[in-house]
């Protein structure tokens, strides 16, 4: 016998088979295989191949060979595992007997009526019932409670005996301790301990053999008055809620529903919202930030961090002394504060402040309502600055030192000598005026003259002393006028060339450069030299 194994394990595991399936037979001739080929069982099935295929306690390991099931041994796997062993050829040891067996593939205890626990170590308590096999709790058998099922009931027939209490448990229709009373309540139930009626759905009265008329609602058991469901009302319960209410009662308000829908008479539900408002009910103003159908506008950034109407986007508050969608206007004609809604004082030397409306004084007044003039000593804004002059005598507007006498005298002197300057120079350039419009007359003049009928003739610096000399602005070369209406005397026109330095007979004549024109007469400009001889 194999060392630290008992007689039976020896016994199963040199006897354990595994066949081979062949052609007309099912078995290799039975011999015993060594303990190695005990391990095919954990390989996976396959399929047996032949005309036959394994018997009823067998199990394909591979292709033409089986071998006996769990909880199965033998040579032909005919013999159930004893009690003591169980697994592949019956080679694992119980450890639950002898107060249980174990399950022929995973070994799990199954233990016997008054045992419990992992191994079914532990005896059961219960004195009137059996145990959970493996919480130890105990289920009474009729008429005995407790926790070891140890105490008796004593209830009738017509009731169960609760098995944690002891208490009886009545059948419909019958009451008391032990349930030896019947109900007088028209097919209703009754209380246990009282016996009084627990009226069925739609019956009332004190043995429930009156009907309610209450059409959406349920009555009083007692009296038959109906409590309406929500979304009706009325005695009978017949009338739904008006439009615009729902609720228990019809009490409650519709929320903001598109275009005035009504809402649903049960819970207030609306198809679609009114701009500004969300939610089921539409009773939820859109989030801060937010406004228009559906709450998916963004408000626009008012003043101050104020948020928009969620209605129409509006800021819905501004500063005190601001108002407009945006809050960017500022108060005016006369008005200030919050919305600008309160009217200005009489400020009688300044303006009230859009915010606060308090006077703001022009400079060199002060008080409530700017009518005080500065006090001696101080002038400006709100008479704060002090005066830097003698005696602390200044204007009060502007701060200006008052003059004494002596000064004001030198004052006016030299006013009075500046008008004198002023209408001296304003006599001189009348006088240079005048002057300038007489030479111009006479250069008018002398063309004048010079326009009518004649032969110009002899040598340049000849004419040269006949023609007037114009001198223009600081030009150095004189401007003539040559007009010729004697269609017998003809000229060679073209540039007059300046005569030589010798000829000159003026000093004016002092540049080589060629006329740059001339004045015209009636009939165009001339640029005429005369041919000596003529």
């Amino acid at each position: 016998m194999a060392e630290g194994r008992t007689s039976l394990q020896y016994y199963l595991l040199t006897t354990a088979k595994i066949s081979r399936c062949g052609e007309g037979r099912g078995w290799d001739g039975g011999k015993p295989l060594e303990p190695p080929y005990l391990l095919l069982f954990s390989l996976p099935a396959a399929v047996c191949e032949g005309n036959f295929t394994c018997t009823n306690n067998e199990v394909c390991v591979r292709p033409n060979e089986c071998r006996c099931r769990h909880g199965y041994f033998g040579a032909n796997c005919e013999t159930k595992c004893p009690r003591l062993f169980w697994g592949p050829d019956c080679k694992e040891l119980c450890n639950c007997y002898p107060n249980g067996q174990c399950e022929d593939v995973t070994g799990q205890c199954t233990c016997n009526a008054n045992r419990w626990g992992p191994r079914c170590e532990n005896v059961c308590p219960c004195k009137h019932g059996k145990c959970d096999q493996k919480t130890g709790k105990c289920s009474c058998e009729p008429n005995w409670w407790g926790p070891q099922c140890a105490s008796a009931c004593y209830c009738s027939l017509n009731s169960q005996c609760d098995q944690k209490t002891g208490l009886c448990l009545c059948q419909p229709g019958w009451w008391g301790r032990t349930c030896n009373n019947q109900c007088a309540c028209s097919n209703s139930p009754c209380e246990q301990f009282t016996g009084r009626c627990q009226c069925r759905s739609r019956t009332f009265g004190p043995r429930c053999d009156r009907y309610c008329q209450c059409h959406m609602g349920k009555c009083n058991q007692v009296d038959g008055t109906c409590t309406c469901e929500p979304g009706y009302r009325g005695k009978f319960c017949r009338e739904a809620c008006p439009a615009g209410f729902y609720g228990q009662g019809c009490r409650r308000r519709c929320g903001q529903c598109k275009e005035l829908q009504p809402c649903t008479i049960v819970d207030g539900r609306c198809l679609a919202c009114e701009a500004g408002w969300n939610g089921t009910k539409c009773d939820q103003i859109c989030s801060s930030g937010f406004y228009g159908e559906g709450c998916e506008q963004i408000c626009p950034p008012c003043k101050d961090g104020h948020t928009c109407n969620h209605i129409n986007g509006k800021c819905s508050h501004c500063n005190p002394g601001w108002i407009g969608d945006r809050c960017e206007t500022k108060c005016r004609n006369g008005t200030y504060g919050e919305n600008c809604a309160f009217v200005c004082s009489s400020c009688f030397n300044g303006e009230c402040h859009f915010e606060t409306g308090r006077c703001l004084c022009q400079a060199g007044f002060h008080g409530t309502f700017c009518n005080l003039t500065c006090p001696t000593g101080h002038y400006g804004a709100n008479c704060a600055e002090l005066c830097n002059c003698h005696k602390d005598s200044c204007n009060p507007f502007t701060g200006l030192c008052h003059m004494e006498a002596n000064q004001r005298m030198g004052v006016i002197g030299a006013g009075v000598l500046l008008i004198f300057l002023l209408c001296l120079l304003s006599l001189l350039s009348c006088c240079c005026i005048c002057r300038k419009k007489d030479q111009a007359r006479d250069i008018r003049q002398d063309l004048a003259r010079k326009k009518s009928s004649r032969r110009l003739c002899g040598q340049f610096s000849q004419i040269s002393l006949k023609l007037p000399r114009i001198p223009l602005r600081r030009q150095k070369l004189p401007k003539v006028v040559v007009a010729h209406h004697d269609l017998e005397n003809t000229l060679n026109c073209s540039f007059i060339e300046p005569p030589s330095v010798v000829d000159q007979p003026s000093p004016s004549w002092s540049s080589r450069g060629s006329f740059s024109s001339f004045d015209t007469t009636d009939e165009g400009p001339v640029y005429c030299v005369p041919h000596e001889g003529q």
